[in-house]
């Protein structure tokens, strides 16, 4: 019995954590998604994206927006019952490496442990985020944010493939309530 927990429990774990979602979805639950036909995208002066990821994330944004029925709205032409800001916030963190060795035994016995003394690095990363605003009233109605990790070391097909994984995974809960 004590065999079959020890597999049974880490299985779970296991499967459980690839369950995790890999972006987080907020909307406003009082708005009629369903009265929104056209999009447009922010002004370029009012996005924070200055890379080559701008042009995958508009493309792939525009993809799926039109599989979900909206259309495109040129700039000239009236403006577009909402309006995408589409941006990549940049983000640090520490990454932790040295050597550690730890050995124990319980009821009375001694242990033995080695610790050098832990690094740090501190490294950069992107989080890709959309906002949906409705241009009539100018608040965001739709924000989805990737839990996943845009990084300087991809090479530009990972980006691309990255960008596109994580923007069809933020649109399949899009229009809300009616998502997988």
């Amino acid at each position: 019995m004590r065999a079959l927990l020890l597999i049974f429990i880490p299985s779970v774990l296991i499967l459980l954590s690839g369950c995790s979602a890999k972006v987080s979805t907020d909307y406003n639950a009082n708005v009629d998604f369903s009265q929104y036909k056209t999009f447009q995208f922010a002004e370029p002066g009012k996005s924070s994206i200055v890379s080559l990821d701008k042009a995958r994330l508009e493309d792939t944004i525009k993809r799926e927006l039109r599989y979900k029925g909206l259309q495109p709205v040129l700039e000239a032409e009236p403006k577009a019952d909402i309006t995408v800001h589409p941006y990549i916030r940049e983000m640090t963190d520490f990454d932790s490496y040295g050597t550690s060795v730890g050995f124990g035994v319980g009821y009375g016995y001694s242990s033995i442990a080695y610790s050098a003394p832990v690094r740090f690095r501190e490294y950069t990363y992107g989080k890709l985020i959309v906002e949906l605003i409705d241009n009539k009233t100018n608040k965001v109605i739709w924000r989805s944010i990737s839990r996943r990790q845009l990084t300087e070391s991809m090479t530009p097909t990972a980006r691309d493939n990255f960008i596109q994984e994580q923007v069809s995974e933020m649109f399949t809960q899009y229009p809300p309530g009616q998502g997988g």
